[in-house]
């Protein structure tokens, strides 16, 4: 890191951009990294699964425990932690944790403990540790129901689906004996969050799925079934259903083909074009399909009205944001800060952000890196954005009116995404609040616990969305301007409630005073459920 200058070529300054902008400003946070990567394999613990034995209920010894835990404490020590000055071995939750390994106990046991730990500790919903999701969806027992969370001001399940067991628009009464608030304390307790609304949105697949069940006591006895109490429309209106329903295996007869993480459609009867994305993933799928919406859009002169859906998108490369909002504007726009802790775990994941020729382009730009914190502020990350971006071919700036439909999912890049579109005042948006607190903890390192099989996700850097009139601190989601929860009319008649009301109001709602990020122009309440537990990150 001398102080030294070298003239950088222009090529080798491009080359330093796309590096530094693909580990740094995207901030690295694919869906597939906090809810396990499909690039995971196998591994021998879980082929050496019992016949008849739940996949989470394998028993880890007292060393296996001790050394999975150790693991993680000394990763996240060595990847700068120890530089805030926390001693995690004095910290209460993870004594507790320490505690509860002097036993053997089962997989699921130790990886809800783990978590609780983590978000005890932290309260980053990156912060985690989960099972690869292609082996649970392979070897983990599911019951045949498609459940979720409903919005309100108390927490309500319902399911989406039609099974052998349940009909679409069934709310959960009882589940194992337990009410969906009780449920709903439990998530609160251990699934690392930040707010709320990320636990509102967590994959259907999780409140399914054996581990959750088993270790939130909903199973029978036989470990295979469990009891359910559903209201159900009846011919007086709601009666309660009692049943019983069986863990099974997901069916192996061959794989349904991936959808499409991009994807678009035109409607000329409403004059608007839907751009559907559901991972922050820039490559050259990506770019193919944004330029062919784009060209369509400004061929067609019937559509005045963009809908941009990150509903279903838990982030990725931020540089998709980029891209999208070269074709609304070219002007200078505001960004974000981010705080990035180096380590040495920090160099070998991310070799290019340690490389010489970066190091002197940082400091060509300002930045100091000679503390094991430094600062990247949102004017080197326009530097880096606009030098990587280019311009757009030669298609004119889209002067209609831009609508993003969010919701608590809509998670790390696409919650950026959406609150530069916000925090500029480039478009409204319709939805419910996000899955982060404006300002939240990425650029993810990832590490796998031995004698699991647990992947550890822990973050390197703070990303500072900040408002210019509202004390980000207070806030606990980017707020949409306009709140459309989904509703269980809605579900019982396949209807897209934000979709819909885009449709029937297709008219910009702008904000009378200067933008910010709280939702305070929302036509509705905002939301704020009484079985609300307040968390703030580290």
């Amino acid at each position: 890191k001398g102080r030294a200058k070298k003239r950088l070529t222009k090529n080798s300054n491009r080359y330093i951009v796309i590096m530094l902008i693909y580990f740094s400003m995207s901030i690295l946070i694919l869906g597939s990294l906090l809810f396990g990567s499909p690039l995971t394999t196998t591994s021998v613990f879980a082929l050496e699964q019992e016949e008849g034995l739940l996949a989470s209920v394998r028993v880890l010894t007292v060393d296996e425990q001790q050394e999975a835990l150790d693991f993680i404490l000394n990763k996240t020590q060595e990847s700068g932690y120890s530089a805030i000055g926390l001693d995690l071995e004095t910290e209460p939750a993870v004594l507790l944790m320490r505690d509860s390994t002097s036993v053997p106990t089962s997989h699921f046991a130790f990886s809800f403990g783990l978590n609780r730990m983590l978000h005890d500790l932290f309260a980053d919903a990156h912060v985690r540790v989960e099972v690869d999701a292609i082996l649970a969806e392979a070897t983990y027992a599911t019951l045949d129901l498609c459940l979720s969370w409903l919005h309100g001001e108390e927490p309500r399940i319902i399911n989406s689906c039609e099974t052998d067991f349940a009909q679409v628009g069934d709310l959960v009464t009882s589940m194992g004996g337990l009410t969906p608030a009780d449920i709903f304390a439990m998530l609160q307790e251990t699934i690392p969050h930040e707010q709320d609304f990320f636990l509102l949105a967590l994959p259907q697949s999780w409140l399914v799925r054996e581990d959750f069940l088993s270790y939130f006591g909903l199973l029978n006895d036989d470990s295979a079934s469990v009891d359910l109490i559903l209201a159900r429309d009846g011919e007086e209106g709601l009666k309660d259903v009692s049943i019983s329903i069986p863990l099974a295996l997901a069916p192996t007869n061959g794989t349904k083909p991936l959808p499409s993480f991009v994807s678009f459609e035109v409607q000329n009867e409403t004059s608007t074009a839907v751009f559907k994305l559901d991972a922050c993933i820039f490559n050259a799928e990506y770019m193919a399909v944004l330029q062919d919406f784009w060209s369509t859009v400004d061929a067609n002169e019937n559509v005045n009205t963009v809908v941009l859906d990150l509903r279903e998108n838990r982030g990725g490369d931020f540089l998709v944001a980029t891209t999208f909002l070269q074709y609304i504007t070219r002007d200078p726009y505001t960004l974000f800060d981010i705080k990035q802790r180096q380590s040495d775990e920090f160099c070998n994941q991310a070799p290019a952000l340690c490389d010489p020729q970066t190091i002197g382009f940082l400091q060509s730009l300002g930045i100091d890196i000679s503390n094991e914190v430094y600062d990247l502020p949102g004017s080197a990350s326009s530097i880096f954005l606009s030098q990587i971006a280019g311009s757009p071919s030669s298609l004119d700036l889209f002067n209609g009116t831009l609508y993003v439909l969010t919701s608590g999912a809509t998670f790390s890049s696409a919650h950026l995404f959406a609150g530069v579109i916000k925090r500029n005042n480039f478009g409204t948006l319709v939805g419910t609040p996000t899955g982060n607190t404006p300002s939240f903890w990425g650029n993810l390192l990832r590490f796998s616990v031995p004698n699991t099989d647990l992947i550890y996700y822990l973050t390197t850097s703070r990303t500072e969305l900040n408002s210019t009139d509202v004390n980000d601190e207070d806030l606990d989601a980017i707020y949409p301007d306009i709140l459309v929860p989904t509703k269980r009319d809605d579900i019982l008649a396949g209807r897209d409630a934000q979709l819909e009301y885009v449709m029937e109001n297709n008219t910009p709602n702008t904000p009378t005073s200067s933008p910010d990020i709280s939702g305070a122009h929302s036509t509705s309440p905002p939301i704020t459920p009484q079985w609300k537990k307040s968390k703030k990150v580290k």
